[in-house]
């Protein structure tokens, strides 16, 4: 089976940049990262639907279809108060409603002073492609909020 783990590791203003790493376990015990990339979310404001990051904690995740993105996403379930939080393709905080942004790469993109994630569609279809031997999986989310 596949997991992600999410790090969140820098705090930014009204953003927060992150690690999206995946593993899958071994048959022998433990597990070995098979994937990683770069994130992006919203800054914590208690969790308030399409403002805040989602708390830090483990969520369920299925990859199932979005009507807004009119495509199939992971989505994390059993968010306190939310729901619709996805991993998605969004290169600047302000493209983010409490979602979660993947790219390769954190750098200046728009020129409004904060870090972008690059590359985010190319980067999701990566994640997609790997995870896509299962659609259903975990996701911890550890960092605080």
């Amino acid at each position: 089976m596949k997991k992600m783990v999410l790090y969140r590791n820098n705090y930014i203003g009204p953003e927060i940049l992150g690690h999206l790493l995946v593993f899958e376990d071994l048959p022998s015990g433990g597990s070995k990262l098979i994937f990683d990339c770069k994130t992006l979310e919203l800054e914590w404001k208690n969790n308030a639907r399409n403002v805040s990051c989602v708390p830090s904690g483990f969520y369920n995740i299925e990859f199932e279809k979005s009507n807004r993105f009119n495509r199939r996403l992971w989505e994390l379930k059993g968010v306190p108060g939310r729901s619709e939080a996805k991993i998605h393709v969004a290169n600047y905080y302000t493209q983010i409603q409490g979602c979660i942004a993947v790219g390769d790469m954190h750098t200046k993109i728009n020129g409004d002073g904060f870090l972008d994630v690059r590359n985010s569609a190319n980067t999701l279809s990566r994640l997609h492609n790997i995870m896509s031997s299962q659609s259903k999986s975990t996701i911890r989310i550890v960092g605080k909020t």
